[in-house]
């Protein structure tokens, strides 16, 4: 990293008090001005937004029987609300300093904060403690020596740190917050931490080994920090430059803190040149520090590689809980860490360890070392503690079984780090550097993707004991699980269901593009649930009615509360009978053809496996829900659909536009069956339902919300769910359901008045909308905009050519949630005009990736056939008004005042070209 200037040396002003303040003239280097999101470490949201909790009066008269019926079930968990689904009553409250996440996929996560802290642990499986702040002992130190004088130490870090009184008292925790520049681009982010009186520079780079169609590395759980320091005096300062890194036992959670017996142990490989033919492998040293977290065994492991000329030092323990002055005054009179603190017992219920390294570093010159954090927590169980689970990254260590893989985690980790980066690059590139996407898609398309290793994921061993309690399990799945393994993530950080199918139907597309063999064992799995019942009689919250938990031919909602038994205790979703819900057989339909379309034909074996359910599911659906025989089914005047909230009655948009794809797609596979009885029965259906869909919801411009309700004739942003998740796979199947015409009329509709009408034109798409103009506030859930469901509409928009509306449609809902109101790395499910949202850490966000699967399959995106318009300057723009545009112009670059400068909100990186437009409205 080199960091250029302006001048030379560094300007002085002048404070009040009349003392010189050094203000050096910094500018980024290349590293940090690329795409990401990027922040100053004082930065604070601009607009500042609370978890929903202003429903009208007429809906909490609705309501009233549902709270009576949910407080009594919320009291039974009153001393641990851990265990509820959802806590309707305590919504989790977003922190507005999350960056991006360390650690692979499925191993567990640990969060940082963008100013330089760990905090957010979600190592128990599927649980995200997201209550948790900064973990006051878990640091980066930079010690500073001159003539054989420590003449600088503090911690790298700018977060905010709460301690109990005593605790680490004699450590520095004040790096001056406006000194602190971040830039987050998942699995990666680079934190700059600037030195002015000494001309020095410290960059951070964090890598995680999340690798596309990688099926092994990115199972570790483990996470780099390559950290250069630059000494960009003009002055002949020589230092002695020393970085600490040390980690305690815990998650920051009181619960886990002393919770059992701790050790330290140090390890070390030697320097390795195998052969003739490879480079020497440089000597590691570390330390493994083992404890428990919910009584599972855990070990952290911290290492890191040998330079020449530098000297490495290992602590094996010290006491986090005390002042910590024994680290930190033998770091700043030495240079190194302490071998172990002496007061601090070797079985110490509260231990840390460390690492460090000590350099000189001449003027105009840098150095980086190499660090690695690893936790192996192999072995692993749910709530209910029915059962043990494997983490899959146990596969490639042989040590894992004892608990013992912390080190070799670090080891490998560090030994392949180029080979990481070299992959990682690879794959953004093509998306970084083309130079008609915008900056905010480049940070967007890889930031969203957090959740796929901070969404409370699991991804486990396959176990010949489940077939115990899961008999219902086929061959099939199991030879998929034997190869793949078992995956799983959260609805939401708040709404703790695994594999919430609804949603996971827009998520999917992440999985289906980057790591698809996991997607179609997921579907494998849903499949053999279509089949299983449980038969436990259960009282539904919302509409008070009873019913079995899971019935026969239907897709189940959740495969489980991690706080209970996934897989085992499926349907953990206990508001509604979403056995009565329109929406989740069609999505299993639509998904088991796009997933077969991208295995490819050579992927039989699929399609045998998946047929049969999506033929018994649509006999049942003609038979159940097509109420009038013609052919389209009905919503039964409840929110039987993923709009809980929001009822639909009669024929709707949303399902009916399910309904005629998965009638469509029913078809096609039934032809490859030859089950030629069935696909006339389908063909038939499909005929007959397309005119009962026009002619029932057709407004000559739109697709009414539905046939009766309140919201009848609201314009609803998914109106064309079906269409759109068809057209994504099979256009030629898609054109056949609708006339092209009142496609385009329709989504034209929905942008002019859902997008364009909702927050000045900057929010995304807001779920309905009236005719008027006005939002649509009949019901909850109508007047919110749906990040996930945003990002679907613009993958519509690609598909239809519509590419500048789609990138304007999606930016409102990616800048509102990184730029303006402090959600980044939590996006969640829903954001209101003002105020409020819903739902933070929500997984159908993923759906971006659905964007850059319609830019590859209908724009050609990166090939000698691309259709791409040049998204990033020339555009015209139609602003509602010249203030609109200047209001637009700040939301990107941040307020140019000084005050919002205070706030870290005038990126040093941006400059007018990165605007994004306002597209022309035709």
């Amino acid at each position: 990293m080199r960091r250029r200037r302006s001048s030379t040396k560094a300007s002085r002003k002048t404070t009040m008090g009349g003392a010189a303040e050094l203000e050096d003239e910094w500018i980024p280097s290349e590293t940090m001005s690329g795409a990401g999101w990027k922040a100053r470490g004082d930065r604070k949201p601009k607009d500042k937004r609370v978890p929903f909790n202003r429903p009208t009066p007429y809906q909490i008269y609705e309501a009233l029987p549902f709270v009576r019926r949910y407080f009594m079930y919320w009291m039974k968990h009153t001393f641990d609300k851990e265990k509820l689904f959802i806590n309707t009553f305590q919504p989790l409250k977003h922190k507005p300093y999350y960056g991006v996440p360390c650690g692979g996929i499925g191993c567990g996560a640990i969060g940082r904060d963008f100013r330089g802290g760990f905090c957010k642990f979600s190592l128990r499986p599927g649980l995200v403690e997201h209550k948790v702040d900064v973990v006051a002992a878990d640091q980066f130190i930079l010690s500073v020596r001159e003539n054989d004088r420590c003449i600088y130490q503090k911690v790298l870090s700018a977060a905010d740190v709460q301690r109990p009184s005593g605790q680490l008292s004699t450590w520095d925790f004040k790096f001056p917050k406006k000194n602190v520049h971040y830039r987050g681009l998942f699995p990666r982010s680079w934190t700059t931490f600037r030195v002015p009186e000494l001309e020095l520079t410290v960059v951070i780079r964090q890598v995680s080994p999340v690798l596309p169609h990688n099926y092994e590395d990115t199972t570790y759980p483990v996470c780099l920090f390559l950290i250069d320091v630059e000494n960009g005096g003009s002055a002949s300062r020589e230092y002695e430059i020393s970085v600490a890194f040390t980690f305690r036992n815990g998650t920051g959670n009181r619960r886990w803190e002393r919770e059992a017996e701790c050790s330290g142990v140090k390890f070390e490989t030697e320097e390795e040149g195998l052969k003739p033919t490879t480079t020497a492998q440089e000597k590691i040293s570390g330390v493994s520090l083992y404890h428990t977290i919910s009584s599972m065994p855990c070990t952290y492991g911290l290492a890191t590689t040998h330079r020449e000329h530098t000297t490495t030092t290992v602590c094996e323990r010290f006491d986090p809980s005390r002042n910590g002055a024994a680290l930190w005054n033998h770091l700043k009179q030495t240079g190194d860490v302490p071998s172990c603190e002496e007061e601090c017992l070797i079985n110490a219920r509260e231990m840390a360890v460390a690492v460090c390294n000590r350099f000189t570093l001449p003027p105009n010159s840098t150095k980086t070392h190499d660090y690695a954090l690893s936790w192996d927590m192999p072995k692993v169980h749910f709530g209910s503690v029915a059962r043990s689970y494997h983490r899959r990254y146990t596969r490639f260590f042989e040590a894992s079984e004892a608990g013992s893989a912390a080190d070799s985690l670090c080891v490998r980790a560090l030994r392949l780090k180029d080979k990481w980066e070299s992959e990682i690059e690879a794959w953004q590139s093509p998306i970084l550097n083309h130079k008609k996407l915008p900056d905010w898609y480049k940070s967007a398309i890889f930031n969203e993707l957090y959740f796929i290793t901070d969404g409370g994921t699991v991804w486990f061993e396959f176990d010949e004991n489940w077939a115990e309690h899961e008999t219902h399990l086929s061959h099939y799945t199991k030879d998929k699980m034997k190869e793949i393994g078992r995956f799983g993530y959260l609805e939401s950080w708040e709404y703790r269901m695994v594999n919430t199918y609804d949603v996971h139907f827009y998520a999917s597309f992440a999985l289906a593009e980057l790591w698809p063999e996991l997607e179609i064992t997921i579907q494998s799995e849903f499949t053999d649930q279509v089949y299983h019942s449980i038969e436990k009689p259960t009282r539904f919250h919302m509409e008070g009615d009873w019913a079995n938990v899971k019935t026969a031919s239907r897709v189940p909602h959740d495969l489980g509360n991690p706080a209970d038994e996934p897989w085992i205790a499926t349907n953990a979703y206990v508001m509604h009978d979403t056995g009565k819900w329109k929406d989740l057989n069609m999505k299993y339909v639509l998904t088991s053809w796009r997933d077969y379309v991208v295995l490819s034909n050579e992927h039989e074996d699929f399609l045998f496996h998946t047929w049969p359910a999506v033929r018994m599911i649509m006999l049942e659906a003609l038979e159940n829900w097509d109420q009038d025989g013609d052919g389209m089914i009905e919503n039964f005047g409840k929110a039987d659909q993923t709009y809980d909230a929001w009822q639909m009655e009669g024929v709707s948009a949303y399902c009916g536009s399910l309904w005629l794809a998965s009638l469509r797609v029913a078809i096609e596979m039934a032809g490859l069956m030859k089950d030629d009885e069935t696909q006339q029965l389908f063909r038939n259906t499909l005929e007959k339902a397309k005119k009962v869909f026009i002619d029932t919801l057709w407004t000559g411009t739109y697709f009414r919300f539905c046939e009766r309700s309140r919201s009848r004739e609201t314009v609803m942003a998914d109106q064309l769910c079906g269409y759109w998740f068809l057209q994504s796979v099979s256009p030629e199947l898609a054109d056949e359901l609708l006339p092209n015409h009142m496609v385009r009329s329709a989504l034209d509709t929905i942008y002019r008045l859902n997008v364009c009408k909702f927050g000045n034109g900057r929010m995304g798409a807001v779920n309905g909308m009236k005719p008027s103009g006005v939002v649509d506030r009949e019901y909850i859930q109508a007047d919110e905009m749906w990040t996930g469901v945003t990002y679907a509409v613009a993958s519509l928009l690609i598909q239809q050519g519509e590419v500048e509306k789609a990138f304007h449609t999606a930016s409102g809902s990616y800048l509102t949630c990184f730029e303006e109101t402090g959600l980044q790395y939590q996006t969640p499910e829903a954001l209101y005009e003002s105020k409020f949202y819903r739902a933070i850490g929500y997984m159908r966000p993923l759906s971006i990736w659905a964007m850059q699967w319609s830019l590859k399959k209908h724009c050609g995106m990166n090939t000698s056939e691309e259709k791409l318009p040049n998204l990033v300057k020339n555009e015209k723009v139609v602003p509602e008004s010249e203030a609109a545009i200047q209001v637009q112009k700040q939301r990107i670059l941040g307020d140019t005042s000084e005050d919002g400068s205070s706030l870290g909100y005038v990126s040093d990186y941006h400059d007018e070209r990165s605007i994004p437009k306002i597209a022309t409205l035709r």
